[in-house]
């Protein structure tokens, strides 16, 4: 039973990393055109689905497991944490990305068009930063939200037992 629970989690993590890499290739290069709309925002939908799916499996996985408060809380904590550094890292990629954008920019045009870089370059509609949310990065990232909301389910349902226990107590 425990295998078929880890062989569920790991083509569940397969399957999320192989739309996140869809979503990837959907990027155009840098200093192209493209067409109107993004199809990768449709990739959001399963992606959903499976995040809850994989947040699920981990609770499953993680149910027989014991562990105390501090512990629960520290993964929580060294989780968000890393959530926070894989985020401050993609706003870094994105300003790296901006950069190549004015460059192909540059050579195709003559001229930097930095006001067209930032609207190309900002928010999700764009499919010019498919390659910003569609990356090893956010993975890791959607995997670790997964697990720390795993660990805050734990931690909750700790809580909640120690409350019971203390109750039924006196």
């Amino acid at each position: 039973m425990r295998m078929k629970r880890y062989a569920g989690l790991l083509i569940n993590a397969l399957a999320c990393l192989i739309l996140v890499m869809l979503g990837n290739a959907m990027s155009p290069g840098p200093g192209v055109s493209s067409g109107n709309g993004n199809p990768a925002i449709l990739l959001l939908i399963p992606l959903s689905i499976l995040f809850l799916v994989l947040v699920n499996q981990w609770i499953q996985l993680l149910k027989k497991v014991k562990m105390g408060l501090s512990v629960s809380s520290f993964l929580i904590i060294a989780l968000a944490g890393y959530i926070i550094a894989g985020y401050a890292y993609q706003l870094y990629r994105l300003d790296i990305y901006r950069k190549i954008q004015a460059v192909a920019f540059k050579a195709r045009y003559g001229e930097v068009d930095w006001a067209h870089i930032e609207s190309i370059t900002t928010g999700i509609l764009s499919i010019h930063m498919n390659n910003q949310f569609f990356n090893w990065n956010t993975y890791f990232m959607m995997i670790a939200f997964s697990l720390m909301l795993c660990f805050v389910y734990k931690l909750i349902q700790g809580i909640l037992y120690r409350r019971q226990g203390a109750t039924a107590k006196k």
